[in-house]
């Protein structure tokens, strides 16, 4: 994607944008705070003034976004030439995959890059290497089919070999599906960061 202002949740590079946001957002509200506490010791020699209650209020959204900041620090999105190895499967099956998704529940998942086709969710995660972790990984996936009747098939792949087997194990993208898909993808947009 080459719209650097338009990256939303599942185009490459949000996460790199978010966390910018989130870097700024907590430079601004602590110097903010900073300047609000230093002023009120300044200008009135006490603590006991309504700038202190200003700076206590701005630290919600300090802690907040610090927070935010803390969870996406540990994800690893893809380099530039994962991303585009990437999008030669993709490519080649003729689809169209989400990148930079993040998945929180009781801590944080990371995939970099997940397939919705024909009821399937195929997601690349390179930290699945044993069946322990590619079961968490199928169990933080699990919360899509939360409410839903049909569920979707969820499958945890752990390189691009195996994301373009599993792929090509899939039929086509079939009409009737992409209704179904694009609910799938929203379900899934909406788990995380």
């Amino acid at each position: 994607m080459n719209n650097k202002k338009n990256l939303h949740k599942g185009h490459y590079g949000h996460l790199k944008r978010y966390k910018n946001i989130r870097l700024l957002i907590l430079f601004a509200c602590f110097a903010f705070i900073l300047a609000d506490v230093l002023l009120s010791l300044i200008m009135f020699q006490t603590r006991r003034t309504l700038f202190i209650i200003i700076a206590t209020i701005m630290s919600i959204p300090f802690a907040k976004n610090f927070a935010n900041y803390l969870l996406c620090f540990k994800c690893n999105p893809l380099k530039q030439d994962e991303y585009e190895r990437a999008e030669e499967i993709a490519k080649k099956h003729d689809i169209n995959l989400l990148y930079d998704i993040s998945i929180t529940d009781d801590g944080i998942l990371f995939f970099p890059t997940v397939a919705i086709v024909n009821n399937n969710i195929i997601a690349y995660h390179p930290e699945s290497k044993d069946n322990a972790r590619q079961k968490e990984a199928v169990k933080y996936l699990e919360n899509v089919n939360s409410e839903l009747k049909d569920k979707a098939r969820i499958c945890v792949v752990d390189s691009f070999e195996r994301l373009d087997k599993e792929l090509g194990r899939i039929c086509p993208e079939k009409e009737d599906s992409l209704d179904r898909d694009k609910d799938l993808r929203i379900r899934l947009l909406r788990l995380g960061l």
